[in-house]
């Protein structure tokens, strides 16, 4: 496998009913089953939409986007002039194959992911990107210059995951940050 080759050549299909979605797993229970037995779901219902990142026929990750909103209590110092609410794109579910864990895939596809963004932004209003991390997944989306709210100690971020391991944060970035 050339982790080059991949990271060059991998592609975003939205989520049908004729992808294979049996093989994939990233190791996370809610994760998997979400893309397995719900994201079909929510996108016929326009709840969410899901993109496969798809490299030779096999999915390496996926992300699921909706439309938010996020108060501007959240976010004082990162708002430019004062609204009650600023309009957010969320991503909703992020993953990627354990097979591919450890080789900067999941990196690469949110940053891809937030460029896409970026260019919705240029077309409708979006003012941030927004994701309900799982406290242990803070780290990796804090690299990408998200920031959390309430919670910016991670110490108390990791005895929070200690204690439950599905407890979310949410956690935002400004669009004129890409």
């Amino acid at each position: 496998m050339n982790i080059k080759d991949i990271i060059e050549n991998y592609h975003y299909e939205k989520l049908n009913s004729s992808h294979d979605l049996t093989i994939f797993s990233c190791g996370v229970k809610d994760l998997d089953d979400f893309l397995k037995d719900d994201a079909l779901n929510y996108q016929e219902r326009n709840l969410s939409v899901t993109y496969l990142a798809m490299y030779g026929g096999e999915i390496i990750g996926y992300v699921s986007l909706l439309a938010d909103t996020i108060a501007y209590e959240k976010i004082k110092n990162d708002a430019s002039i004062r609204l009650r609410e600023y309009p957010a794109v969320k991503i909703g579910r992020f993953a990627v194959s354990k097979k591919y864990s450890g080789q900067h895939f999941g990196q690469e596809l949110l940053d891809n992911t937030c460029k896409q963004i970026n260019k919705i932004s240029l077309k409708i209003g979006v003012s941030f990107i927004t994701v309900d991390a799982y406290c242990n997944a803070c780290g990796f989306y804090s690299k990408s210059k998200f920031k959390s709210i309430n919670v910016h100690n991670p110490k108390k971020v990791k005895r929070i995951a200690e204690r439950n391991s599905k407890k979310t944060i949410l956690m935002f970035k400004k669009i004129e940050k890409i």
